[in-house]
């Protein structure tokens, strides 16, 4: 029996500023999955015309679960903030992107806080004066713990039951509608690789 822990983790791309003008923006941010595995994902492109209009507004929500080993190597992993570039064309996915900033946000500062969430400036250029920058919003929440429980189900048992599959265990009093193995697993949330 091996316990498991289930988070909501929520990442908000709220704003650029001190961007260059001309083109379309986007933010791509990589979460790690475990086994140096890494999710990427992009937000939507917004315009560049205006240095007053950089707002995306834009959230993921992740649900993950995995062992407290697990979640121990996410507090000491980060979540890496890139902000791209692309030339307005007729196919933009075609075109490419140029890269025009990174930074990096430890989990750690989010698991930390208060209320497990932040809200704070990714600096992409600490060389200049007046930094390129995307404002961000981090947060964690704990959903519940769960455990991963093994069954072992006499087949004898199994072919004589005229209710579900899951042999009344649920309760639901179906017709066989579900198959069983030998092993059932229970777990909450979407499980994102082995954190």
């Amino acid at each position: 029996m091996e316990n498991y822990s289930s988070l909501s983790c929520e990442i908000q791309i709220i704003r650029a500023r001190n961007v260059l003008l001309g083109g379309n923006l986007f933010v791509r941010c990589y979460l790690s999955s475990g086994e140096d595995q890494r999710v990427q994902i992009n937000s939507q492109e917004i315009t560049s015309k205006s240095a007053d209009h950089l707002f995306w507004d834009e959230s993921f929500s992740l649900d993950c679960s995995g062992t407290q080993d697990s979640i121990n190597r996410l507090k000491k992993g980060s979540v890496v903030f890139e902000l791209h570039s692309r030339k307005n064309t007729i196919l933009p996915i075609l075109s490419g992107s140029k890269m025009l900033g990174r930074a990096e946000i430890p989990w750690r500062s989010v698991f930390e806080s208060k209320n497990m969430e932040i809200v704070e400036w990714a600096i992409m250029d600490k060389e200049n004066v007046k930094p390129m920058a995307v404002q961000i919003a981090m947060k964690v929440k704990s959903i519940k713990e769960t455990i991963k429980v093994k069954k072992n189900i006499d087949s004898k048992l199994r072919r004589s039951s005229s209710s579900c599959a899951c042999m009344d265990y649920c309760g639901c009093n179906s017709s066989n509608v579900f198959s069983v193995d030998d092993y059932e697993v229970f777990a909450l949330g979407a499980a994102l690789g082995a954190l």
